[in-house]
């Protein structure tokens, strides 16, 4: 289901009340009320959660609550609570590089774990089977699924992430924010949302297919990065202090306004350029992996056809056996061949005349290996095909049962010309 940015909004609706923590003054009956408003939703998320996990156990469906999803769920809660009631939240009224740690907190620490959880298919699990039917019918026969895809396209969430990043940190909104609870209300809120479908786009959940091609995902990531720098680099290189509304408490913590306005600058460029380098790095690993794969597939979609063509051609190869069983000015060096294949300790899996101990069987024999048409079964038997062969038999036929030993291409060549003294 994707309901991923409907059921997460239970999360933050403590932030409507953790606002007032930031306006001086605040009583201690709007602070009681505050701290309330902010445990009770993270509360009943966990409990929802427990149940999820419960009911996804009973029912055999472990692989919904596998060890990373909870150990990311359980950090993306655990940072909501340092955002919004540790000293981070009480010290972000005063000093305005803590606000901005608040900031990151919010958008790029707790979102991309809520994300990789995948938390929503958990809540979903806690409903009972036929209340779970009746949320996927209404999904599916309302418009909601429509307006959920159009405002998860990539360039609405680049444009709503990257517009709540910037117009938020500009010095006039983000002081209207402080004024305004409500306003600040609508900060956060904007903030926590844009940033889970963000990342959701980035790291999609288990299962769950991706938006964009890897090589888009990291021009999405970096074209992000490098747009929400700019209010970092405006702190630091501004002349003057942009955000004076801090100038009380910065005074209590004996900063000036421009050395307080320095720090939040740094902390937006360096914790936040890191958050961006790792999820690029993460994007990168997971477009290698899944290279890899297909070329895996590939070879082994590929083998099957080869080996049929081999067959049909081995009447005409073997007409040419001799011929063609390698040309005598081969450049190769037998005498340090022989010392190669002991170095190398080839005789542990082939059987090898001339050679001490070379008995092995893993391999096949290689007693008149210069005189056979084939190698390996399927590569015409040459001097330079056999070399290559030994240099790295894996480029040649992926997942074959022979190791690429790290053979350089002189000493593949040494080897070469001692095997075809074997005829």
């Amino acid at each position: 289901m994707r309901l991923s940015l409907l059921s997460m909004l239970v999360l933050f609706l403590a932030d409507g009340e953790v606002a007032q923590a930031h306006t001086a003054g605040a009583s201690a009956s709007s602070a009681l009320w505050s701290d309330a408003g902010t445990m009770i939703p993270i509360t009943v998320a966990f409990f929802w959660y427990a149940a999820g996990v419960r009911r996804a156990l009973y029912e055999g469906r472990a692989s919904a609550v596998t060890p990373a999803r909870l150990l990311a769920f359980a950090g993306g809660m655990i940072v909501l609570i340092i955002a919004l009631q540790s000293p981070i939240d009480t010290i972000s009224a005063d000093l305005f590089s803590v606000h901005m740690v608040q900031h990151l907190l919010l958008m790029l620490a707790a979102p991309p774990l809520l994300v990789w959880s995948d938390c929503p298919i958990v809540f979903l699990r806690a409903l009972p089977p036929p209340s779970r039917k009746s949320v996927a019918r209404l999904w599916a026969g309302s418009r909601l699924g429509d307006v959920y895809q159009m405002l998860m396209h990539p360039l609405a969430v680049w444009l709503a992430f990257c517009g709540a990043f910037v117009f938020w940190h500009a010095p006039g909104p983000y002081q209207w924010a402080l004024r305004d609870n409500r306003v600040h209300v609508l900060e956060h809120l904007s903030f926590f949302l844009t940033s889970l479908a963000f990342w959701s786009i980035v790291l999609p959940a288990h299962g769950y297919w991706r938006r964009l091609s890897y090589g888009s995902t990291l021009l999405f990531v970096v074209s992000t990065a490098v747009l929400s720098g700019l209010p970092g680099a405006l702190m630091i290189f501004a002349p003057r202090p942009l955000y004076p509304a801090h100038a009380e408490g910065v005074a209590r913590w004996g900063l000036t306004l421009m050395q307080d306005q320095e720090l939040a600058g740094l902390v937006m460029w360096i914790p936040a350029g890191g958050a961006y380098i790792l999820a690029v790095t993460l994007v990168f690993l997971r477009w290698l992996r899944e290279a890899e794969l297909r070329a895996t597939r590939a070879a082994r979609r590929v083998t099957p056809i080869a080996s049929l063509l081999l067959l049909l051609a081995a009447p005409l190869a073997a007409c040419q056996g001799q011929d063609r069983a390698g040309p005598l000015n081969f450049a190769g060096d037998a005498r340090h061949g022989a010392a190669l294949i002991e170095k190398y300790g080839c005789g542990n899996c082939h059987g090898i005349p001339a050679i001490a101990n070379a008995n092995g069987n893993v391999g096949p024999p290689l007693d008149r290996i210069g005189s056979r048409t084939f190698i390996a079964g399927f590569i015409n038997n040459s001097p330079e095909n056999m070399a290559v062969w030994i240099e790295d038999p894996q480029k040649v036929l992926p997942g074959n049962a022979m190791p690429s030993m790290g053979i350089s291409s002189r000493d593949a060549r040494d080897i070469t010309a001692f095997l075809y003294t074997l005829r």
